[in-house]
């Protein structure tokens, strides 16, 4: 291993300085006697060879992980694989993907311990388990509550197999255990249509821009009414909460009475609206006619359609978008100079993290923008309210799902809020409260949508899911969908659409490449896991498609048959647990699609079809159908 691509401890304390013993290994992997941990005068607390590692002096409180291969408390570990364990650790402590706590070290030590001393039990290496069916067999039933932490720390692993000299368990290995703990998945979460979630894309687009284009008539005309109310309460915008209803400066009733006060009066905010050239624009995506309440309104409108773009694109939970604060976009170049784009978060899903990461399309940026926008416009108002309380963070790095703070409106808190956080609502509740987001009829299911939509997610509910209703759009299936689109599963036919999930797409690409541990931080594991187990899915999706007569072989039906016998018994679920095993093989070409086994193909066919079909008087591939339908295309 080249130890320039060793970044160095990266635990938050402060004997974790570059000059200290401890901070980088000399060699890969480290010798026993290598300092691990510290003491308060700088003397080596723990040896990288010792049985147990103490990490108190991190963890602030009595903390320590055991390898079970000397005298101690926990299952014994064989030395050999705790040696394997050993090396794994101290990648999570000194690589690139480095923890930044001792709990965060603990969490995942604990997490992968059990494969090494059921290994150990079974008398075979850790790094042999994938070759015996029977041990494999303990671990899924060890593993089967917790999937989501396993498989994506076992693929972090995998990647990292250059680095660390050796595969713990391979892709191979990977599938099965998957398969295995998802033998009971119940009906996934439903696939929107390309044609619906195009839609939707495009109209949160449209809304956003159109607030960018008037964001300087919006901002001016915000603090307009904050100095306006601020005048009318006295001179101070604190008094103004609440202020005095006769004190209101847009009264009809106290534009004709004489006044004394100095107080300014005006018939209604409409007369502001269009004075600063955004009446229209309200007009256009409130449901209500433009008053104080429907400026307050438009812009929670448009902190949901920035929080529903991020998430058509990121693989976010709706509690992980709704977390997300000022300072969350940031960029990255790889080793090519092509710049990747990351959403930095929080993350309370079964492990907790304050420093996840999404990789995302450059498009995502410009929902970070208006909601921040928006956040920082209501934050002007929050900081002058007296019955809050804001912290530091609140205000130099404000969260972008941000709380009604306007004088103006009646939902302008009046006492501490319990949380820090906003309740959201479900993108349904979303679209009832700002029906002119969306056009119904739009997101009315046709028997096209339908057809994907079955195709993608088998079981759906016939009641909720069927031709003339209107698509369920949820939160939740924004997460599938993403994934699924990153695949550039050969359903999106829109030419635009293609465009924008090219984007989305060669960015997971680049995550997933050999430049995936240069990226400081790695993809928020959640997120990853979804990437991963919608792969498998379209290999199935994309294979079965091959039964039909659209498809051909150039050496006859009974090649075609012969190509596809191991699905005509098999039902969905077989096949999910097959292309997961790697048994079967399936790739897009130019003119339809290869079975070809192995990691890749002499030919080219992926980009170039003209050797698989055969040249200088060579037959064409054995493997290659081809895809009658875009004959017409070439």
């Amino acid at each position: 291993m080249n130890l320039e691509q060793l970044p160095g401890l990266q635990v938050k304390s402060t004997l974790g300085q570059q000059n200290a013993p401890n901070f980088k290994p000399n060699c890969w992997p480290p010798k026993k006697d290598f300092p691990v941990t510290l003491d308060l005068e700088g003397n080596p607390l723990s040896l990288y060879g010792d049985v147990r590692w103490n990490l108190t002096v991190w963890n602030g409180h009595t903390a320590s992980i055991y390898f079970g291969d000397g005298p101690g408390r926990g299952k014994a570990v064989s030395p050999e694989n705790a040696a394997i364990l050993r090396q794994i650790t101290a990648w999570w402590l000194w690589g690139p993907d480095a923890v930044s706590s001792a709990k965060s070290l603990m969490r995942r030590f604990q997490l992968i311990r059990a494969i090494f001393y059921i290994c150990t039990e079974h008398g075979i290496l850790a790094t042999e388990l994938y070759n015996f069916p029977i041990v494999m067999d303990d671990v899924i039933t060890k593993y089967a509550a917790r999937k989501e932490t396993l498989i994506p720390c076992l693929v972090k692993l995998l990647l990292a197999r250059e680095h660390l000299g050796f595969v713990l368990i391979d892709e191979k290995g990977i599938s099965l255990l998957d398969a295995s703990i998802n033998s009971s998945e119940k009906t996934q979460t439903a696939y929107i249509p390309p044609r619906i979630w195009s839609y939707q894309i495009l109209r949160l687009q449209e809304c956003l821009q159109d607030f960018l284009k008037h964001k300087q008539e919006i901002t001016s005309c915000y603090n307009f009414c904050l100095e306006l109310y601020a005048h009318n309460a006295g001179g101070n915008l604190s008094d103004a909460f609440p202020i005095r209803r006769n004190h209101r400066p847009f009264h009809k009733a106290m534009v004709s009475v004489k006044n004394r006060s100095g107080r300014i009066y005006y018939e209604s905010f409409s007369v502001i609206a269009k004075r600063y050239g955004i009446h229209d624009l309200i007009e256009k995506w409130v449901n209500e006619k433009v008053n104080m309440r429907s400026f307050s309104r438009y812009f929670s409108l448009m902190n949901v359609v920035g929080l529903a773009y991020v998430l058509n694109f990121s693989l976010m939970r709706i509690q992980e978008g709704s977390r997300l604060r000022a300072n969350c976009y940031e960029t990255e170049k790889d080793d090519f100079g092509n710049e990747v784009h990351i959403l930095r978060g929080v993350t309370t899903k079964t492990i907790k993290d304050d420093n996840a990461r999404w990789i995302v399309p450059p498009t995502v940026k410009v929902a970070i923008e208006v909601m921040e926008l928006v956040a920082q416009l209501r934050l002007k108002s929050a900081k002058e309210n007296p019955h809050l309380s804001l912290s530091k963070e609140d205000i130099n790095n404000p969260v972008l799902q941000s709380f009604l703070h306007e004088p103006w409106s009646d939902n302008s808190p009046r006492s501490q809020p319990n949380g820090r956080y906003k309740k959201m609502f479900s993108y349904s509740e979303a679209i009832a409260m700002w029906p002119k987001l969306f056009e119904t009829s739009e997101l009315q299911i046709t028997k096209n949508d339908l057809e994907i939509a079955n195709r993608l997610t088998p079981g759906l509910n016939t009641e909720k899911f069927a031709i003339g209703k209107v698509w369920p759009l949820a939160w939740h299936q924004l997460r599938r969908t993403g994934a699924v689109n990153m695949l550039a599963s050969g359903l999106v036919t829109d030419t635009s659409l293609q465009y924008q999930l090219k984007h989305a797409s060669r960015a997971m690409s680049q995550y997933y490449g050999k430049n995936y541990y240069r990226l400081k931080e790695p993809l928020n594991e959640h997120a990853r896991n979804t990437y991963l187990s919608e792969m498998y899915k379209l290999i199935v999706r994309e294979f079965e498609e091959l039964q039909s007569d659209d498809h051909i072989s150039p050496h006859g039906e009974k090649r075609k048959n012969q190509i596809l016998h191991k699905i005509t018994e098999k039902d969905h679920k077989q096949l999910l647990n097959a292309a997961k095993n790697g048994d079967i093989k399936y790739r897009q070409t130019l003119l339809g699609g290869c079975v070809k086994s192995g990691p890749s193909c002499p030919y080219g066919g992926i980009n170039n079809i003209s050797s698989c079909m055969g040249h200088d008087n060579k037959l064409p591939c054995e493997s290659i159908l081809l895809d009658t339908r875009k004959f017409e295309l070439c």
